[in-house]
């Protein structure tokens, strides 16, 4: 979703503003057109040269606020500001924060915000006993209040003074995926004030502590409809299995291991929910019997019986209440579309999205997939194989703007 889009990173005096090398690093490598405004403070951080090494253009400074420019006919912050479709500020310090609440311009970042109406990605970064200033989290009150920023962080642990607690930048990993998402929306928020509930991930039903039954999802799909749904504006709850990917910040995550787990914690927070993703790869079957000790290898049996495991979507689907919406997966071989259709209708959903696992791309640990995308009605979409960001939006567009 990248390719030639336009993205302006702004960057203000912080230790962090070493991570925005990466930033810029990735987005140009993703496509990504970039141009880079540093405040006089950022550049005792990190130089221009670097930065605009990275973005293949001149990186600007408030030096060049104050002098003409002969390749184009508008004052520099004009150009910048109406040139960006998006506007990262990253790190963003308490001092640029301030002045952003206020509307004061002084600088040519504070100048280029004010002279665009893009939707700008604010990643704080500062000391915690900062962040948790009254005077600061007035400031961050008050921009919460204006549609146009949107928040990614601050995160929290161990900071370069020494101090561990909130205030932390988000990494560049957190960070893409929300430009990415405010590309695809222009930062419009049309799950503000709805609830989500998604799961992700696969579960593991175990014979023993140390064997089990299990899949190969990591959650990758899962995660992104949840960050997705965060990027929309939703109170976001993510219930996930067991994953080696980094988990979404801004949500709460509850972690489960088996069916069992997977089935109660969505069981207990689906009647809260305006929507319940399922998308989850939920075991089928699980051993019978549990050895609470591990079985030695001549004693595994030959034959290992099974007990079906209880289907957590049908069970919360008969149980919804007015005004839910459930969206359902399926991961399929072969004609994927009769399977869907069936699925849907066997389980009463409002939606189904439906992947083929047998494709040499996408699927399963895999950053990209495609999908066939189901309604109640009989109303369907193909979705080519995509970022899963991106399929995620897709699969919003398609719940939230009936055809």
């Amino acid at each position: 979703m990248f390719a030639d889009h336009r993205v302006l990173v702004g960057v203000s005096g912080g230790i962090a503003a070493y991570k925005v090398c990466q930033l810029v690093s990735d987005l140009i490598q993703s496509g990504a057109e970039v141009r880079v405004v540093l405040t006089s403070a950022a550049h005792r951080f990190i130089q221009p040269l670097t930065l605009a090494t990275l973005a293949r253009h001149r990186a600007y400074v408030d030096e060049d606020f104050w002098v003409a420019h002969a390749e184009s006919a508008k004052p520099l912050h004009i150009e910048l500001g109406q040139w960006a479709e998006v506007l990262v500020l990253a790190p963003l310090t308490a001092n640029t924060l301030a002045k952003l609440a206020f509307g004061l311009a002084d600088n040519l970042l504070s100048n280029v915000v004010l002279a665009s109406d893009s939707p700008v990605l604010l990643a704080p970064a500062m000391n915690t006993v900062m962040w948790e200033q009254e005077t600061v989290q007035r400031n961050v009150h008050l921009l919460a209040q204006t549609a146009r920023f949107h928040w990614s962080g601050p995160d929290q642990g161990l900071m370069a003074c020494d101090t561990t607690g909130v205030g932390r930048m988000v990494e560049v990993a957190e960070l893409l995926p929300h430009v990415e998402s405010l590309l695809w929306t222009k930062g419009t928020r049309d799950l503000q004030g709805k609830r989500v509930l998604v799961s992700a991930g696969g579960t593991r039903e175990f014979l023993d502590p140390v064997r089990f039954i299990g899949n190969p999802s990591t959650g990758k799909m899962g995660f992104a409809l949840a960050r997705s749904a965060y990027h929309r504006g939703a109170q976001v709850v993510l219930v996930h299995g067991p994953t080696q990917e980094p988990l979404p910040l801004g949500m709460e995550n509850l972690a489960v291991t088996n069916a069992h787990q997977m089935h109660e914690l969505m069981r207990k927070r689906a009647p809260e929910a305006d929507f319940v993703v399922m998308n989850a790869a939920v075991a089928d079957v699980r051993p019978r019997s549990y050895s609470p000790a591990k079985i030695p290898k001549k004693e595994l049996p030959s034959h290992l019986e099974l007990e079906s495991v209880p289907d957590i979507l049908q069970d919360l689907a008969q149980k919804r209440t007015p005004g839910q919406c459930f969206i359902g997966f399926a991961a399929q071989t072969g004609d994927i579309q009769e399977a869907a259709t069936a699925k849907l209708e066997r389980k009463d959903l409002d939606f189904l999205v439906a992947n083929p696992v047998d494709q040499p791309t996408g699927g399963f640990g895999q950053e990209d997939n495609q999908a066939i995308l189901l309604r109640r009605n009989g109303a369907g979409r193909i979705v080519p194989l995509v970022s899963k960001l991106e399929l995620a939006h897709r699969i919003w567009d398609f719940v939230l703007r009936p055809v």
